[in-house]
């Protein structure tokens, strides 16, 4: 898993513009060298390194000019040691044929960094509605609630199910209760905050971690969301309403997976008692 993050790491700005640099160095030195050590000396792996690299890190359309670059270095070398008098159709075929090659590496990485990337996010998230799945959510909810902890700040923990979700899947097809879900994750997309964490915990489950938050801000926030959801629901003709129990925390606990079973408990009392409601309690 560090292997792939460290494989699919995505530099910044100032980043991507330190490895052209490096790599455009590393051309120019190889060219340098090719020209010292002589025509008997093969270089075609040192040529290749900042284009790749270039290719893979930065983008598929610096690593095609670097390829030009690293080709047009190859070709001066090899006509410096081949000399001027030299017929430079050989030389412009082989410069051409290197060029068709590094083309086709720098292709090759851009496909293969797509896959990764996509296989690397569908591990992650929620193919159908792009929230964070389960084994994302507690990666993400544990790290918010580590953080807040060290900072001795408040946390809540909302988690909510769809009350008469079956009845849209029996009655409207599962087809209408996809939409729905994800019409769900789209209107939890539009209110959480930068900080906030949210996921879909699987079937109609939803969770949220508010990091930083305490009680007395948590209730209207988590009532929001929840007339902003009844009000798309309705937008649709879904009769569909949330239980939702909300677990308000004074100090952040170092336990998150025990929080989220708190949060849950207080979403079935809301189930077991009426549905349609908020039920917050502060620990």
């Amino acid at each position: 898993m560090q292997i792939l993050k460290a494989l699919l790491w995505q530099p910044g700005a100032g980043a991507r513009k330190g490895i052209i640099a490096a790599s455009l160095a590393l051309a120019l030195g190889v060219g340098y060298l090719h020209t010292l050590a002589g025509l008997a000396y093969e270089f075609h792996v040192l040529f290749v390194f900042p284009v790749l690299v270039t290719a893979w890190f930065v983008s598929a359309r610096a690593g095609y000019g670097m390829s030009l670059l690293a080709a047009t270095e190859w070709f001066i070398a090899d006509r410096l040691l081949a000399g001027q008098q030299t017929d430079p159709l050989p030389l412009l075929f082989n410069i051409g044929m290197r060029l068709v090659i590094f083309v086709g590496w720098v292709w090759l990485l851009d496909e293969m960094r797509r896959v990764l990337q996509r296989e690397s996010r569908l591990a992650r998230e929620d193919e159908l509605t792009q929230l964070p799945n389960r084994r994302e959510f507690y990666e993400r909810g544990r790290a918010a609630f580590s953080q807040a902890q060290r900072l001795s700040s408040p946390s809540t923990v909302v988690f909510f199910d769809l009350d008469k979700f079956k009845y849209v899947n029996d009655e409207l097809g599962h087809e209408v209760g996809d939409q729905l879900l994800a019409k769900v994750a789209a209107v939890m997309r539009l209110h959480v905050r930068a900080s906030d964490v949210a996921g879909r915990l699987g079937g109609d489950e939803f969770a949220l971690v508010l990091p930083n938050m305490d009680a007395a801000a948590a209730m209207p926030y988590v009532e929001e969301l929840r007339q902003r959801l009844l009000a798309a629901m309705s937008e649709h003709g879904w009769g569909v309403t949330f239980s939702i129990g909300v677990a308000s925390y004074h100090v952040t606990p170092l336990d998150f997976d025990t929080a989220l079973t708190q949060a849950d408990a207080l979403m079935y009392e809301v189930k077991n008692g009426g549905r349609n409601r908020i039920l917050q309690r502060i620990f």
